[in-house]
């Protein structure tokens, strides 16, 4: 079955990353009885059995299998944990299903690592503890299958593209371009090598202190965090109002709770900090923008992106509850230990917070810019009181410069085109930012088509980035129809995403395209050289033919 694909699963393809789960399990686990549970719910979740084209369709497959490698080592801890790494971080082929893989690994009697892997065009964390929770279930009893889900995930893609087009996406849309009306642009933040983690805990008489200033507020203790986070980064990036991304859930419905696919998305909380507002009504505001965003969540984060064309970025995001971690559930086994498989962010900065003032800071910045974020979010609630003005608490001097890495506000074009920063001090030096020219008449026609699509009046370089330019997942599809109409060539979506210029993309069309003439030459060469032939030579030239397809079938298909 072919169907469009979900406006979770474009913003999905457009970010490539994976979701993983692994777990040290100590007890009897059966590998060919888990092996028979993981075809049980593959069978009764077709989006486990899903590929994606690269005209931008999704194709269920009527049947289908999730292999489950058993791999032994025996007493080999640290080679176990690097075969499960390399499931993670093993590249997957979005034009051939199965999007997800599993392995469980036997170190010894009753030791063993199990791994579990998807890409996101087919799961969310909410999918992945589904499955865990099915594969829980069938290999505890046994079951031969599962009931199948009233509605599979390639209908809610065909029912969500119907619902969201027309005077109802034009409603919805209307409330957001209020919201997000001159919203600053998303705060730079300085780049780290990989993902990492910091947690700290915020004075429990501080926690109970914020718990009853939000009472008071008419708002949450959440709300009390979130009001925090905000100050922090108002006062790293230097603007009155920040906007942060809040995880919701997806399933709008109450009917969408038992389908497995990518329903999880990002909403935008714009926090308002200008005016001088004391620290409760910065909660007000809060809680505002907040109740706000999360009843107007039906609308992805991509389709905001690329309806409205604004600055919007899930790269800072604020979690509560953090998601509680799935587990399998398999009789006389216990979960030992969870392990990392790779980096799973998709955030560059997410502050995941609990109701006891537990604060893990999930980033992939700068290490020394992510203590100083956490340390000030922490002061910032051990200080903070009903009437404390928000200008006055206490944020630490950054022991770096940091605080100059936050995006130019303005960026001003100076008299030659290049762009230089408007932030005050000595003048940064101008460096020219101007597109590198298209050469040649492929680049060419790409670059116009990649400016039409982005609705860019002036010129596209070769080598300038489509998502960086503001381009979404469903630009890149229709850019490779376009392509495909033009030149006949396929351009595969992971090519798109991994290699994102007018320059590499043009380079795979030109190599295609001198492929095929090369191909269609030795054709007509071969063809000129069988006319040449005479009847004998031709009979002779048949036989040869005839006997070597023998030999193959005599010898199980070798040619020898």
């Amino acid at each position: 079955m072919r169907y469009p694909l979900s406006f979770e699963q474009e913003w999905a393809l457009s970010r490539p990353a994976v979701l993983s789960h692994a777990t040290w399990l100590d007890g009897p686990v059966d590998p060919a009885a888990l092996r028979r549970a993981v075809d049980v719910v593959v069978a009764r979740h077709p989006v486990l059995r899903t590929h994606v084209t690269a005209s931008g369709e999704q194709v269920v497959s009527e049947t289908g299998r999730v292999v489950l490698e058993h791999v032994v080592l025996p007493g080999d801890v640290a080679r176990a944990e690097s075969v499960a790494a390399e499931l993670a971080e093993r590249p997957f082929d979005l034009s051939r299903e199965p999007l997800t893989r599993a392995a469980v690994i036997e170190v010894g009697a009753g030791r063993w690592l199990f791994a579990l892997v998807a890409h996101r065009v087919v799961a969310d964390g909410s999918t992945l503890a589904m499955l865990l929770a099915d594969l829980s279930t069938v290999y505890r009893e046994g079951l031969s299958e599962l009931p199948s889900s009233w509605m599979d995930y390639g209908d809610y893609a065909v029912w969500q593209r119907e619902r969201l087009r027309g005077e109802e996406l034009a409603r919805q849309l209307a409330h957001w371009r209020e919201v997000l009306r001159d919203a600053p642009a998303p705060v730079r933040l300085p780049a780290g090598r990989r993902a990492a983690s910091l947690t700290a805990v915020v004075d429990p008489t501080a926690v109970r202190r914020l718990a009853a200033v939000a009472e008071g507020a008419g708002a949450t203790l959440p709300a009390a965090f979130l009001a925090a986070y905000a100050v922090v980064l108002s006062r790293y990036a230097g603007r009155p109002d920040v906007v942060v991304g809040a995880p919701v859930s997806g399933r709008t419905r109450v009917e969408l709770e038992p389908i497995a696919g990518p329903f999880a998305d990002v909403v935008p909380v714009r926090v308002p900090l200008a005016g001088e507002p004391s620290f409760a009504e910065l909660l007000v505001r809060v809680r505002d923008a907040a109740a706000q965003a999360v009843s107007h969540d039906e609308v992805p984060l991509g389709v905001l992106v690329e309806e409205l064309g604004v600055g919007l970025s899930d790269a800072v995001r604020f979690t509560f509850p953090p998601p509680a971690a799935p587990a399998l559930d398999l009789p006389g086994v216990t979960v030992r230990s969870r392990v990392a498989l790779s980096d799973a962010a998709t955030a560059d900065l997410d502050l995941r917070v609990d109701e006891h003032g537990a604060l893990t800071l999930e980033h992939r910045t700068d290490q020394g810019f992510a203590d100083w974020v956490l340390r000030s979010v922490v002061a910032v609630l051990e200080h903070a009181t009903a009437d404390s003005a928000v200008s006055e608490l206490p944020v630490p001097v950054p022991e770096d410069t940091w605080s100059a890495v936050a995006e130019p506000s303005p960026a001003e074009p100076s008299p030659n085109g290049a762009v230089r920063s408007a932030a005050a001090g000595a003048a940064e030096p101008e460096v020219d930012v101007s597109p590198v020219p298209a050469r040649g008449e492929i680049e060419q026609a790409m670059a116009k088509t990649w400016a039409d699509l982005l609705r860019r009046p002036g010129r596209v370089g070769v080598r300038d980035n489509l998502f960086g330019l503001g381009g979404g997942s469903l630009a890149a599809v229709r850019f490779a129809s376009l392509v495909a109409d033009t030149y006949g060539v396929t351009l595969p979506l992971p090519l798109i995403f991994a290699s994102p210029t007018v320059a590499a993309l043009a380079e795979f069309v030109s190599a295609e395209l001198e492929a095929a003439r090369t191909a269609r030459e030795a054709e007509a060469d071969q063809a000129a050289r069988l006319a040449t032939l005479s009847d004998d030579e031709l009979d002779d030239l048949l036989r040869a033919v005839v006997a070597t397809r023998e030999r193959r079938r005599s010898t199980g298909g070798d040619g020898r």
